[in-house]
């Protein structure tokens, strides 16, 4: 992977206000308070604005698929089912629409659709991520003759309509901005679609592991990914010009700037969310899997060896390297970092409006690996697609929902919103933006937050126990984990 480059803080912009990032200890975050709306940092793309027309054309509803040539630049021409890989490198794998998905005509033959008056979309984004979804719409719209009608709504919102209307059939035939781990009660319901029909192996192989699994529920997969967020290592260039190339020198380089009110290295060690990467990282974990790789909540693994000697070594952070500062909540550890105060942050992609604001230049990268090699693990979101199981056209919205998730689609999402695409190909089309590129990198090897109820309540639990974990160099991390699995596993 090409290394990160330091940014222009001028490329950037202030969040909007209802953008807000992980809070502090006793706000466990969700994905509410933690996934970056994807219009965080549209004004400050140097790349090109406007959306790009996807790669991929989708057959006519309800035609038999052509097989015709496609044009030079990979795209069929309209009306034609595209065949094998385009010449952009985006993957036709998925069935098109009037195309029988798996489990379908047993003879392979296309089965006509009933003809739809539109598609309705109900969707979380606002902004330039709303545009962007505005103008995908619309070039759908225009190339199948169909009608979008898109509605923007809290995500709360949606959950709760699309529960109780869903049967009903008034709900919306698309879902889009939804994050990872809040559908469970919508699949659990038999609301949403099998997407399992539509989204071959091909394809989900053209997404990183982490976003490939991060919509399967129960054996069941109910969504595409779209798009990709979580912390990664930021760095102020002006005080470290180059990156730690491991976890030990970026222990040292910490310690060499730590002094006189200026530290090093810091992070929100007290917020689950961050102090998971060093938990998984060193061999620790939440839930199990099973075979199928679904969450295992009766596998709970936050008092193993593994999760005690990642905690013991966030607790050194603080007491034996001296490394953290007295105050390291996430208000206090940003203003230190927009000061100038503090050279690296493992934070997320919603710090780096504030810090373009202050004009540091920074490097956004991979927390660098242990000694022997293991890569970094922390926590990602991810926000995808799903399709309304009672939907009166469900293949016209499964061609829709591949529309907007397609590569071409996802790097014009990056482009014009600052979002971080969850194919790798789309974030390579972006390397040019050197900080969405390094939060991509960052997380190949994030950990998605279990899909799972279950997974509510580790984060209280888990706070408390950080917030006892800190409190003294003579703290018990052992028993302090195992009186915090105990809650959780006895609610």
């Amino acid at each position: 992977s090409p290394s990160p480059a330091a940014i222009d803080p001028e490329r950037r912009v202030a969040r909007p206000a209802d953008v807000r990032a992980p809070a502090g200890r006793r706000r466990r975050p969700r994905p509410a308070h933690c996934r970056l709306r994807l219009a965080t940092m549209v004004a400050a793309c140097s790349l090109a604005l406007g959306v790009a027309a996807p790669a991929v054309a989708l057959a006519q509803p309800g035609a038999q698929p052509p097989a015709g040539d496609q044009t030079s630049s990979g795209q069929a021409s309209s009306g034609q089912a595209p065949s094998g890989e385009t010449s952009s490198g985006t993957s036709s794998d998925l069935p098109s629409a009037g195309q029988a998905p798996s489990g379908g005509s047993p003879s392979g033959h296309v089965q006509a659709a009933q003809p739809a008056p539109g598609l309705q979309v109900w969707t979380t984004y606002q902004g330039a991520a709303l545009a962007w979804l505005k103008g995908q719409a619309a070039a759908y719209g225009q190339q199948f003759d169909k009608q979008v009608e898109i509605t923007s709504m809290k995500l709360g919102d949606i959950k709760q309509r699309a529960l109780v209307e869903a049967d009903k059939g008034k709900a919306a035939d698309l879902f889009v901005g939804v994050p990872h781990d809040q559908f469970s009660a919508l699949a659990d319901a038999g609301v949403l679609a099998d997407m399992g029909n539509y989204a071959t192996g091909r394809y989900l192989a053209s997404l990183s592991a982490q976003a490939a699994r991060a919509f399967r529920y129960q054996g069941t997969l109910y969504g595409l990914p779209l798009s990709v967020q979580g912390p990664a290592l930021i760095v102020n260039s002006d005080l470290v010009p180059t990156v730690p190339s491991t976890y030990a020198q970026l222990k040292k380089v910490a310690a060499s700037l730590t002094g006189g009110g200026q530290y090093g290295f810091a992070v929100d060690a007290g917020n689950f969310y961050y102090a998971y990467g060093w938990l998984r990282t060193f061999g620790g974990y939440v839930f199990g899997t099973d075979a199928q790789g679904n969450a295992d909540p009766t596998d709970l693994g936050l008092a193993s060896a593994g999760s005690v000697a990642g905690l013991e070594e966030l607790k050194a952070l603080r007491f034996q390297d001296g490394l953290l500062p007295p105050d390291s909540s996430y208000a206090a550890l940003r203003k230190l970092f927009v000061t100038g105060k503090l050279a690296m942050i493992y934070d997320g992609p919603w710090a780096i409006p504030a810090i373009a604001q202050a004009k540091i230049p920074v490097v956004v990268a991979p927390m660098p690996p242990l000694a022997d090699g293991t890569p970094w693990h922390g926590l990602m979101n991810v926000d995808g697609v799903l399709v309304n199981h009672y939907s009166t056209d469900r293949v016209g919205a499964a061609n829709l929902a591949k529309w907007l998730t397609q590569v071409d689609a996802q790097a014009a999402l990056a482009r014009q919103a600052g979002s971080i695409p969850a194919s790798p190909q789309a974030l390579a089309r972006v390397h040019s933006d050197a900080i969405i590129h390094g939060f991509g990198e960052a997380l190949q090897d994030a950990v998605a937050i279990p899909n799972v109820p279950a997974m509510g309540t580790v984060w209280g639990p888990m706070d408390d126990a950080l917030g006892s974990i800190l409190a003294s160099p003579g703290s018990d991390v052992k028993a302090i984990l195992a009186r915090a699995a105990a809650t959780i596993g006895n609610p």
